[in-house]
């Protein structure tokens, strides 16, 4: 039997996903950690920065529910030694996490 994509939910500490994340685009990416533009799918690690990737993401899966799956397996074939975030759910928590960080606990 083929395997398939499935989400899983599963905690990580968002400080380490932000500082270790590559977020996907149509042609390039950019470094979750300091924002470095123009990044390729395939570095391991940041130009500017030198921050090793763990974690990736796309702002396409987003935009294009129909094809969500489709975009995830492309870059998983790409980047197989990385683990996939949703990007509405790592926006969403990091939302979150600023406003907190403005008001206080």
């Amino acid at each position: 039997m083929a395997n398939s994509f499935i989400r899983v939910y599963q905690e990580h500490d968002l400080d380490n996903v932000k500082s270790r994340l590559l977020i996907a685009g149509d042609l390039a990416a950019d470094c979750g950690s300091c924002r470095e533009l123009g990044l390729d799918i395939s570095d391991v690690q940041c130009k500017n920065c030198g921050t090793v990737y763990k974690y990736v993401t796309s702002r396409r899966i987003d935009s294009n529910q129909g094809e969500r799956f489709k975009i995830v397996k492309r870059i998983k074939d790409k980047r197989p030694d990385l683990i996939f975030i949703d990007h509405s759910d790592y926006e969403k928590l990091m939302g979150q996490k600023k406003a907190r960080d403005f008001f206080g606990d």
